[in-house]
């Protein structure tokens, strides 16, 4: 699962740059990478006590929800990679466990999250200080509070993300390598598409239905973006891979029509769980070099 190759592995700007990301994501995903590594570094006595001093600075630094956050991230990245399951899997499962736990965290205990009275204070200033009345404020923070645990989940599994891609480079560069099977194509599978295309069914139906059944399809079709963003990209990109002259089309598009690059991307990767568009094109390629 975790072995030493013959030298260490390169990436120092890449550390840099994801590093830079993760101090921007917050405090929560600095540490989970921190105790990921010392988790993941084979033979080393020290690993869980690093680990466990890192989480509990933090609690200190952040708050409740954030030692959570970190411990929900890094305990599932590690167990699934000692377990032999693939780096992506691994990061996938610690994304969608971190994005719940971020969500039930800040609804369980809004003193010690992101909802915070001092939190929230303070941001009612910030949005006084911009000039914006008493109404404008209200009108605001209730668009916020009503889509609040999509943007948490989203930054959660943004967060996740990073913290993955920073311990691959760190742990790479201290010269261990992560031996793990081949990762498959991403896919999101059946039932996480059904329960998008109901989710978008409710946001249609207007307000005949319940309000907290329409606040949680809001929400779950604001996260859907994400992961299926994710798999329209990797469409597209195979699509790239094999004619290049669209990169062109794609391109204009992108500067142009942003909305419509963005739709396509996601539609793409719903209709992806049932075309299998990546195999497809395969099948196409290794026809055409026949």
């Amino acid at each position: 699962m975790l072995e030493k190759p013959e030298g260490a592995g390169r990436g120092f700007f890449g550390i840099i740059s994801v590093g830079i990301i993760l101090f921007l994501m917050g405090i929560p995903y600095v540490g989970m990478t921190v105790m990921t590594v010392m988790l993941l570094t084979p033979d080393s006595k020290f690993g869980l006590p690093l680990a466990m001093a890192s989480l509990f600075a933090v609690y200190l630094l952040s708050d409740f929800t954030g030692a959570l956050i970190a411990a929900t991230g890094a305990g599932f990245i590690t167990a699934c990679i000692r377990a032999a399951r693939s780096y992506r899997f691994s990061i996938a499962a610690a994304a969608a466990a971190t994005a719940l736990v971020s969500v039930f965290g800040t609804i369980l205990f809004p003193e010690q999250s992101l909802l915070s009275g001092n939190n929230v204070e303070a941001l009612i200033q910030f949005y006084s200080s911009a000039g914006m009345s008493s109404t404008e404020i209200i009108l605001v923070m209730d668009i916020l509070m009503y889509v609040l645990p999509s943007i948490l989940a989203l930054w959660a599994a943004a967060g996740v993300i990073a913290s993955g891609a920073a311990v691959k480079l760190i742990i790479r560069r201290r010269g261990v390598q992560l031996d793990l099977p081949g990762d498959p194509s991403l896919k999101m599978g059946l039932i996480p598409a059904w329960i998008l295309i109901a989710a978008l069914a409710v946001n249609l139906t207007g307000s005949s239905l319940p309000f907290f059944l329409q606040q949680a399809a809001v929400n779950i079709s604001i996260f859907m973006i994400l992961p299926y963003s994710a798999i329209g990209f990797a469409v597209i990109r195979n699509v790239l891979s094999m004619y290049p002259q669209v990169l062109i089309m794609a391109i204009l598009m992108t500067v142009v029509f942003p909305p419509l690059a963005l739709g396509v991307l996601i539609i793409t990767g719903i209709l992806d769980t049932w075309f299998d568009f990546r195999t497809r094109l395969k099948n196409i390629y290794e026809r055409k070099n026949q």
